[in-house]
Parts: C-alpha cells; sequence; structure tokens
C-alpha cells in the first residue's frame, strides 16, 4: 500500500521556535506525524519573514510561498492562487488546512480537506490596534465568510467554536482538540511555593495588569510571593505602563521576556500555579500546556477557557477584570498546597486529550472520513 500524501497547510515555525498557536499545532502535528512514519508529508505556508522556496527536511517537506513586496494587493488574497500552484505539484490525497484561503484552494481543485478554526477575527477587529492591522483583520473576516460558504468539514478545537459557527456554516463539525508538545508530559519537579506564571504577549488583551493587581493584594500577607512573567513586548506603551506598576512591588513581579517551549516547561516546573488574566482568548494552548505539566490554572471566564479549566477541580475560573478574584483564587492555592498539588495532578489526567498521539489519531480519523465522503 502506498503512503498516504498529506498537506498540512497552516503558520509553520522557522528554527523549531513557534511563534503563536497555530504554529505550535501545525509543528506538533508534523512531529507526531514524522515519528509515527508511513506518511508522506508536505507543509505548506504563506509567512511573512521567511525565505520563499521548497525546503527539504527529515519526514516532510516545507513550501514556503513568496510574499509580495512591496503590498499592493494583500497577500492573504494571494494565498489561494498561489497555494493551488503547489497543491497541483504535490498532489496530496488530502489537505488539513490552518487558513480560509488554504481550504479553498483544496476546495477548487477537488482534493478531500478539513479546516481547522483557531480564531474569530470579526470578535478580535476591536481589540487590534493600528490602521494596517484592523484593514488586515478586514480581509481576514471576508475571507473566512467566502470559505464558510462551500466547506464541508470543520475541525472545532473547543465546543465554544461549535456554538459560534454553527449558524454560519453547513459544515460538519468534528471536535478535537489542539496538540501540545510531547515535552509537556514529562514528569515537573516539585513547585516553589507562591510562584506563579503567565505566558502571553505584553497587549491589553491579555489583562497583564489585573495579574499585577493581584500580586500586590496578596505580597502584605505572602511577601514571597513571585509572578514571572513570559512573553514578548509588542505595545512598548502598555510595556511600560506594566513596568510602572509593577515598580513598587520589586521582585515579586519579573519579566523575563520571550523563552522557548523547553524555557516554557522549566518555567511551569517551578510554578505552583499558571494565572491568565486575559479579556479575550480562545483555546490557548499554555492552558493545556500547564495542565499536562500537574499545575492548576487560575483563568478568566471567556472564550473556550470555562471548558477547558473545570472550576475548584483543576483551578479556578474568575471574572475578567476582577483582582479581587484572582488575587482570591491564587490565595485559596498559597494556603493550601496540597490541595493545589492534587488539583494539578487531576489537570495532568484530563491533559491527555491535548496529547499529540490523542489528537493525531483524532485528525487522521478524520482525514479518512473526509477521503471517504469524497469518493
Amino acid at each position: 500500500m502506498s503512503q498516504l500524501r498529506l498537506a498540512i497547510m497552516g503558520h509553520f515555525p522557522s528554527q523549531n521556535k513557534p511563534a503563536g498557536g497555530i504554529e505550535s499545532v501545525v509543528a506538533n502535528l508534523v512531529d507526531c506525524l514524522v515519528r509515527r512514519g508511513g506518511y508522506e508529508i508536505h507543509v505548506v505556508q504563506h509567512p511573512r519573514f521567511a525565505r520563499a522556496g521548497t525546503f527539504h527536511f527529515p519526514g516532510y517537506t516545507l513550501y514556503n510561498l513568496p510574499i509580495a513586496r512591496p503590498r499592493i494587493i494583500p497577500n492573504t488574497f494571494r494565498t489561494q492562487p498561489l497555494a493551488r500552484q503547489v497543491l497541483r505539484q504535490i498532489g496530496p490525497d488530502a489537505v488539513t488546512s490552518h487558513h480560509p484561503s488554504f481550504a479553498m484552494a483544496a476546495q477548487d481543485l477537488g482534493i478531500p480537506v478539513v479546516h481547522t478554526i483557531h480564531g474569530f477575527p470579526a470578535k478580535e477587529f476591536w481589540t487590534r490596534r493600528g490602521l494596517f492591522v484592523r484593514a488586515a483583520t478586514l480581509t481576514e473576516v471576508y475571507v473566512e465568510r467566502k470559505m464558510l460558504r462551500r466547506i464541508e468539514h470543520i475541525i472545532a478545537i473547543s465546543d465554544y467554536v461549535i456554538e459560534a459557527y454553527r449558524p454560519r456554516t453547513k459544515a460538519i463539525f468534528y471536535r478535537v482538540n489542539n496538540p501540545i508538545a510531547h515535552l509537556f508530559f514529562e514528569p515537573s519537579p516539585p513547585p516553589q511555593p507562591g510562584r506563579f506564571l503567565l505566558v502571553g504577549n505584553l497587549t491589553t488583551r491579555k489583562g497583564v495588569e489585573v495579574a499585577i493587581a493581584a500580586v500586590a493584594r496578596l505580597k502584605p500577607r505572602y511577601p514571597d510571593i513571585v509572578l514571572e512573567i513570559i512573553g514578548a513586548e509588542p505595545d512598548p506603551v502598555y510595556s511600560r505602563r506594566l513596568r510602572a506598576q509593577a515598580a513598587p512591588l520589586g521582585d515579586a513581579v519579573r519579566f523575563v521576556g520571550t523563552r522557548t517551549q523547553a524555557g516554557i516547561k522549566e518555567a511551569l516546573g517551578r510554578a505552583q500555579a499558571l494565572v491568565l488574566t486575559s479579556y479575550e482568548e480562545h483555546a490557548p494552548m499554555i492552558v493545556a500546556e500547564a495542565m499536562a505539566s500537574a499545575r492548576p490554572v487560575v483563568a478568566t471566564d471567556v472564550g473556550a477557557l470555562s471548558g477547558m479549566v473545570a472550576s475548584g477541580v483543576t483551578g479556578f475560573i474568575v471574572p475578567p477584570g476582577d483582582a479581587a478574584a484572582v488575587a482570591e483564587a491564587m490565595e485559596k492555592l498559597l494556603r493550601d498546597p496540597d490541595g493545589a498539588t492534587a488539583m494539578g495532578r487531576e489537570a495532568a489526567r484530563q491533559a491527555q486529550s491535548y496529547h499529540p498521539e490523542a489528537v493525531t489519531d483524532g485528525y487522521l480519523r478524520v482525514l479518512q472520513r473526509v477521503m471517504a465522503l469524497a469518493r
């Protein structure tokens, strides 16, 4: 029997350093399929900064579609015809798409395709800053709307996706979680008491100021408390504001910049819990990574987070923007470290649905069904 030839189309990390959720998802799927063997893997992306061309790696081939500079026509509109060209070259048995333009390119050629929805561009428009960024978001909304009218098969990474998109499309939905890297399932050391971790880019939508305010409430009673903050700083004004807010707390709040996945795993090993105080999220991979590392999670009730974190069982769900509620949840963990450890164990048990092997099995089952229905 010949190998199944798969095209995985979506953002892919350069130098093995994922810069976002979709990059991590695609990288973890590719890694798992390559480990298994028996598949011919082709990864297609339309990167902003990587060199265009075709590159061969052990177990897979990477195709970087060319970016136009200067951009008279938005690159999103160029993705579909460029993707059609490379798909004709590859001739895949099936496509798993992580961008609407890729899904439509596969449909144009009659290739069985399943599309994974990762975000909500229409909802994100108002939280994105800058004229160019908002114009790009409107382009995403337009392309997604076109795709939803045509797509027949959608992978939903949360129940929240199904609730939001079922009224907008006639597609069949398949529930499959995002895969997180194998390393997060490796045993974690005992946490350092009083240490918490926040991972996310320093932007207003992440609500980092709420976490800092919670630490300020707790520090008089817990002088050794530490909040380690990992993330890039794309908004200098917001970053300066956060540092000014944290300055009176001294070493209790530590900004450490970006980290590799291995660095994040090490930080989770130090932390008693993950804290996520965002105003807007979907199904952030860092939550699943913390759970797999046997750490409870304190998170806001936005997006799919209440479906990921069982409040009182694997962590606590709190209202967005409520520093007092965040501090109360953190204090429960500080007062009862044995209870926090038990929460972490249950979180690790529930995180098995995010294991790359389980998720890859889910994707393959969906692809086999999509191919069968296309015959």
